[in-house]
């Protein structure tokens, strides 16, 4: 018996194509916890700081002659530069894309420099002079945060503010499962490993606030390098905020879309900021 299928119509329909899908991305989030700086033009920014000044006693007649010389050195030196990205779409993509092309390549231009700047920034923190992580293929531990924590408070980090940490999400799901495990000595811990295990997140934990970002990088062998610190560690130079310039290119019936930034970034203050470096092995 002959049947009539769907099949026998395909040919005199179109094809149903869903809305395109844009390639996830992490928000940027570093640039709201660094400091944030900008000028015109592409010298380098030279960051300086004065020396710090230690009292001491004198005798009830003593003359003292030994002033302090209260100048200037260079602390950390920031360097400029541009990144850019580009979409070349023709007259007869923009013409027939039912999805407007180019408005969606230039939303995922725009997206594509946040990333870049936030990446650079996250990946300052393997260059800190102190690490306390448990090291390459360790797993993160609440000890060992917990020593990061101390190192801050002791070059007296905390009156620049409440110290951010910036974690890999594996560093973070290590945190969490280790905050999940009873033991008598974490008695301590309370409502926030309460809520931690709620909502896999805590706001305040240490007096520090906490973060998760896919912006950190993985190496080869399967290591990240989070971060703690507080604003002044770290520093954004912006020189030219993110701009989008479209360029006709007649002879090939075309149009060139162009997003470009200048910014330049670093640690300017080491002794602000701790890395913590431990395994990054996606959990079973």
């Amino acid at each position: 018996m002959a049947v009539t299928q769907l099949s026998s119509l395909n040919s005199l329909f179109n094809t149903i194509y869903d809305r395109a899908l844009f390639v996830a991305r992490e928000m940027n989030l570093m640039v709201g916890l660094v400091d944030n700086r900008s000028a015109t033009g592409w010298m380098n920014r030279n960051v300086s700081i004065r020396p710090q000044i230690t009292a001491v006693t004198v005798a009830e007649t003593q003359d003292f002659a030994a002033p302090t010389t209260f100048g200037k050195t260079t602390q950390a030196t920031i360097t400029p530069g541009e990144v850019m990205a580009q979409v070349v779409l023709t007259d007869r993509d923009r013409e027939t894309d039912p999805d407007g092309a180019q408005r969606d390549a230039e939303l995922e231009l725009g997206a594509s420099v946040a990333t870049k700047i936030d990446v650079d920034l996250a990946s300052v923190f393997g260059s800190f002079g102190t690490d306390k992580g448990d090291g390459a293929g360790n797993a993160a531990t609440i000890s060992n945060f917990a020593a990061a924590v101390a190192v801050l408070r002791f070059n007296q980090a905390l009156q620049y503010g409440v110290p951010s940490a910036v974690w890999h999400p594996y560093h973070w799901h290590d945190l969490w499962v280790e905050l999940g495990q009873p033991a008598a000595t974490y008695d301590f811990l309370d409502d926030m490993a309460n809520e931690a295990m709620r909502n896999y997140y805590v706001s305040d934990w240490l007096k520090c606030r906490h973060f998760t970002s896919s912006n950190i990088a993985i190496d080869g062998s399967d290591d990240a390098v989070s971060g703690l610190f507080v604003r002044p560690a770290i520093m954004l130079d912006t020189r030219r905020p993110i701009r989008m310039e479209p360029e006709r290119d007649a002879s090939a019936r075309a149009w060139e879309l162009n997003v470009n930034a200048g910014y330049g970034y670093g640690i300017t203050r080491d002794t602000l900021g701790v890395g913590f470096t431990a395994d990054a092995t996606e959990p079973a």
